[in-house]
């Protein structure tokens, strides 16, 4: 008796082992490459779907990419701010209300059952970080619906270069890079036309070294977590922790000579628009060595995207994404990755003080 049970058993076993998992409809944006848009900002956007969907189960949104620094969503975070994240929602698509106007609206939209096609009222803004997002619910013709908001983050290059108010000077950018979850950060000195637009950087290593150790107020810093940090608080920290927000630069000196530091030249263009500044580079090579390890990761043909606005304080902040054609590690790989940026300009104290250390930011453009 025991053996034939366990035979019936092993038999629905083996029957549900050889079940194919039927997911929910995947999404894909037509001529989104690495999270950089091929078509124009003025363009029809087409969400593609893996098979036929339930039309009344789509919910989209196209939202300004504001996220704070757990990359919560303003209505994610805790408390939620549903005023801010409706005025940062560019357009929206309800499939149960497409005539409703509170929840469809933004655009035209057109949809086949395996694709929605939208048609923006008003043309996407160059080098501004958006994303797309299909809300939870989704469903196919045998009803799998999916379950997590899908995030599809895109951008548009800009092209070309006009006249802006960015000011030649110094910056501080941090580079956040999906392929080993790898964080870069740099002092950079940028000399911009501002007729043309056209920029080039210079863009060097930023680290934590044991000379911010003397600073006043800081702790006795050794052993597993040997480099003092000020911002946000005094404390003790590891050379290789990430930076969570641009503030703590004060806790990082420049460093362009291998083993430990590196830099790299990019050019790129310049725009004002609606009272921004469009940001964006030609594509350039990045070569970072990550870990006590020595591991050299290469970042072929990348670009960074984004927008400046000046502040109240005269302080331009900067947010975008970034995208790389082909990384590789140690030599070894030729898949693609992306990211996102933020910087920051810096005051001439702030340099000031930055280089008291003896360590100067770097200005040669190699030109």
């Amino acid at each position: 008796m025991f053996a034939r049970r366990f035979a019936f058993l092993a038999l629905v076993l083996a029957a549900v082992g050889c079940a194919q998992f039927d997911p929910p409809p995947a999404p894909s944006v037509q001529k989104l490459e690495n999270g950089v848009m091929k078509a124009g900002p003025s363009e029809p956007l087409v969400v593609q779907f893996s098979e036929a969907f339930v039309q009344k189960s789509l919910r989209i949104k196209v939202v300004k990419a504001i996220m704070d620094a757990d990359e919560n969503l303003l209505d994610e975070q805790s408390p939620p701010d549903l005023e801010a994240f409706e005025a940062s929602t560019v357009l929206a698509y309800d499939g149960a209300a497409p005539d409703d106007e509170a929840r469809t609206f933004g655009g035209s939209f057109e949809t086949d059952g395996r694709s929605l096609t939208i048609d923006p009222t008003k043309a996407f803004a160059v080098t501004a970080p958006y994303l797309l997002l299909i809300e939870p619910g989704l469903e196919d013709m045998e009803g799998h619906r999916t379950r997590p908001r899908i995030r599809i983050p895109f951008t548009y290059e800009l092209s070309g270069g006009g006249k802006n108010t960015l000011p030649t000077g110094y910056y501080f950018f941090i580079l956040n890079v999906d392929y080993l979850a790898t964080q870069i950060q740099v002092f950079s000195y940028l000399e911009v036309d501002p007729e043309t637009g056209v920029w080039r950087a210079r863009f060097t290593n930023a680290n934590r070294r044991e000379q911010l150790n003397s600073r006043p107020g800081c702790p006795s810093c050794s052993g597993d977590t040997p480099i003092c940090a000020l911002v946000p608080d005094a404390r003790c920290v590891k050379p290789s922790q990430k930076q969570e927000a641009l503030d703590e630069y004060v806790d990082f000196l420049p460093e362009s000579e291998p083993p430990n530091g590196y830099f790299f030249i990019a050019d790129g263009f310049a725009k004002d628009e609606n009272q921004t500044t469009a940001f964006g580079t030609a594509p350039f090579l990045i070569q970072v060595s990550v870990g006590s390890g020595g591991i050299m990761v290469e970042a072929e043909n990348t670009r960074i995207s984004g927008v400046f606005r000046k502040h109240a304080d005269e302080r331009w902040k900067a947010t975008g994404s970034l995208s790389v054609e082909v990384v590789k590690l140690n030599g070894v790989g030729a898949d693609p990755t992306k990211g996102t940026f933020e910087a920051m300009s810096l005051f001439p104290a702030e340099v000031e003080a930055a280089e008291a250390f003896g360590i100067p930011i770097p200005t040669d453009l190699g030109k």
